[in-house]
């Protein structure tokens, strides 16, 4: 019977790779076999396209690259992007009942402690992992000559993860996120020539209210997410104009 099924799959990924779906996706029917597959695959391909057609073999040691932190940060991302979505379900952005909404989701709602917990502690690892990241580039030197521009995109991501999670702080709407709320417009009145305007945003008016927790949940769930997935695309882009990482020193013989 193992025969059989064995057989029987072998059977439906060779109908597979003949088929248009196949095409559509890899553009060919037969896997790379020589350098010259590899690197026309590389360029016909987006997903592939995305990476490097080359890189330095010592370059992805997971010692190297600091237990890969950057792979580790966005994935971090996609487990928020997914826990989040379900939040969003029972969530309710008011006053009067987002904490409620927030306790229906931790005591009554299926897998809600779970999913809530794992967005919490995905987003502070999330910091932690960006932060590595940042700190790996910058021993290595990975910032310098010709990735200075990644360096300013990775500097904005690391600060749209914090401000990720100093917004889902405020969310709850319970007297620390009315007062992170608070001390937030606080800071934004204290700059110069642009504080009233940006209070004025972030308050939706001149008190904390309704339209304050409204904002919050808009930035929250929608603003950085968009301005981290944009940036996203340029910082995986210009790692593939850039080179992968920085030149790995050659070994030395024994």
């Amino acid at each position: 019977m193992i025969d059989k099924f064995i057989d029987k799959l072998l059977l439906i990924l060779r109908d597979l790779r003949s088929s248009r779906a196949w095409l559509s996706i890899f553009r060919r029917s037969n896997l790379p076999r020589t350098e010259a597959d590899y690197l026309a695959m590389n360029r016909r391909n987006f997903w592939v396209h995305v990476l490097p057609a080359k890189i330095n073999r010592r370059s992805v040691k997971f010692s190297y690259n600091w237990m890969w932190m950057g792979v580790v940060t966005f994935w971090l991302f996609i487990i928020l992007v997914l826990s989040g979505v379900f939040l969003m379900f029972y969530y309710v952005p008011s006053i009067e009942r987002a904490f409620d909404s927030v306790l229906a989701i931790v005591n009554a709602v299926s897998f809600g402690r779970f999913m809530r917990n794992l967005h919490k502690w995905a987003g502070e690892l999330m910091i932690l992992a960006a932060f590595l990241h940042m700190m790996a580039v910058f021993f290595k030197g990975a910032y310098q000559e010709p990735r200075e521009f990644n360096w300013i995109i990775g500097v904005l991501l690391l600060l749209i993860t914090i401000f990720f999670g100093f917004s889902g702080y405020i969310l709850p709407w319970d007297q620390l996120g009315y007062y992170a709320a608070a001390i937030a417009a606080n800071i934004a009145d204290g700059t110069p020539f642009i504080g009233k305007f940006v209070k004025s945003i972030l308050l939706g008016g001149g008190q904390l209210d309704q339209p304050t927790l409204l904002r919050w949940y808009v930035i929250h769930v929608f603003i950085l997410p968009t301005a981290l997935l944009l940036l996203l695309g340029v910082h995986f882009w210009r790692i593939r104009k850039d080179g992968y990482s920085v030149p790995a020193p050659p070994e030395e013989d024994e």
